[in-house]
């Protein structure tokens, strides 16, 4: 009886110690795997974190004809701990050349939707351009994005910047200069002048700012226009048939250095408005009398103009082509100009009864000291342009990107092999 009891016992204790190892194995298998899971983790979280260190929005301005302001969000505060300023030369509006770091800011380490801001001081104030991009060294110390090896995915998110703002003013307002009555092959595409001009003029300031760096203030950006000037607020009608001046007096008060007023044309015919020749398309661009006596602004008047007609000529829209002006050698404007199948497109420079300028809007400008053009793209009472306008967006870009190109051009962030 003690022999049988003596064994029972042994048996459950080995039994036990099998539980047991068994147990221990299991935690240890347990442990293993939870501490290969941390570790796993934390190997891939600066992986996942790279792109918010490396990935960060960057806004470029004109602070000054002097100084070029730029800020950036505060989102990945709580991953660095200093962020670095960069900057690079272009060459033809494209970053070149070794990145300098220019200034540094230190994260306050909490994300609270607030903007970093910098000044980038420049030596004079002769139109300049350079490529800028936000570096990070992170909260643990351990990522420098500034070193080579993160060189490709901070230059995805490098941007250019200049000391140079146009002043976009998208020609009349609401849906003035329509055919929306009109029936038949003049009414087959609806067109108004008014809202067209404010597609290129938004196409316009995004062309300037991704391309070229270049800041802009557009007069209106709806159909309905608003106005300030000397504290009187004009609206609409009182800034398209009277009071028209202020769309360019604004350009002064904005810290403009161009302004440019962007239009679709027509003619002083009185019957068959709306349907004209293909043959009488072509491109006209007026400058004021500041412009007029630039070659700065001349080169963006004939550039632009020639821009445009190599355009149109390829879209099918004209087949007239354009005639260079230099500085104070514009074209005078007539009206038989104006409506003629075979006169060429050209630079304009029209003057008032008094001698000064004769449109409003570069009258404005002028009184401000600001070089200022209106361009006219083509003409409207054309169905060929009205087809092409209503088919998509790409007359309104190719015409913005048409002129970013002049206005680049001018400024010499784009070296042109031959002036037309």
């Amino acid at each position: 009886m003690k022999k049988k009891l003596i064994c029972i016992l042994l048996a459950a204790t080995l039994t036990a110690g099998a539980g047991t190892s068994e147990m221990v194995s299991a935690a240890r298998t347990s442990f293993a795997t939870e501490q290969a899971d941390n570790l796993q983790a934390a190997a891939e979280e600066p992986t996942e974190n790279l792109t918010e260190l490396t990935d960060i929005t960057l806004i470029t301005t004109k602070h000054s004809s002097k100084a070029i302001r730029l800020r950036w969000k505060d989102f990945s505060d709580e991953l660095v701990s200093e962020y670095y300023v960069m900057r690079r030369g272009v060459k033809n509006s494209v970053g070149s050349g070794a990145w300098e770091t220019i200034a540094s800011k230190q994260s306050d380490g909490v994300a609270d939707d607030a903007f970093y801001h910098f000044k980038d001081v420049l030596a004079s104030s002769e139109p300049q351009q350079y490529e800028y991009k936000i570096c990070v060294l992170s909260a643990d110390g351990t990522i420098d994005t500034r070193e080579a090896a993160y060189e490709d995915a901070t230059n995805e998110a490098a941007v250019l910047g200049s000391n140079i703002k146009v002043c976009i003013d998208a020609g009349h307002y609401g849906t003035l200069n329509n055919n929306f009555e009109l029936t038949g092959k003049d009414g087959k595409f609806p067109y108004s002048e008014a809202v067209f001009n404010l597609e290129i003029a938004k196409a316009l300031q995004e062309e300037l700012r991704q391309a070229y760096g270049i800041d802009s203030y557009l007069t209106r950006e709806s159909e309905t226009i608003s106005l300030t000037d000397s504290g009187k607020t004009y609206v609409n009608e009182n800034l398209d048939k009277k009071n028209i001046a202020v769309r360019g007096t604004v350009a002064k008060a904005q810290g403009c250095d161009l302004f440019i007023s962007l239009h679709t044309n027509s003619t002083s015919s009185q019957t068959k408005v709306w349907s004209q020749p293909k043959k009488i398309n072509k491109v006209a661009v007026f400058v004021n009398q500041t412009a007029h006596a630039s070659d700065t602004d001349m080169k963006i008047a004939n550039t632009i103009g020639q821009k445009l007609t190599d355009y149109n000529m390829e879209a099918g829209i004209q087949t007239l082509g354009f005639t260079a002006r230099s500085k104070n050698n514009a074209a005078s404007f007539t009206t038989v100009t104006n409506d003629s199948a075979k006169a060429k497109g050209t630079v304009f420079y029209r003057r008032s009864s008094s001698g000064g300028d004769y449109y409003g809007v570069l009258r404005g400008a002028s009184t401000s000291g600001v070089p200022g053009m209106i361009v006219e793209h083509a003409f409207h009472v054309t169905q060929i342009v009205r087809k092409q306008a209503a088919a998509s967006s790409e007359l309104a870009n190719s015409w913005a990107a048409c002129d970013a190109y002049g206005i680049a051009a001018g400024y010499g962030f784009i070296v042109l092999k031959k002036i037309q």
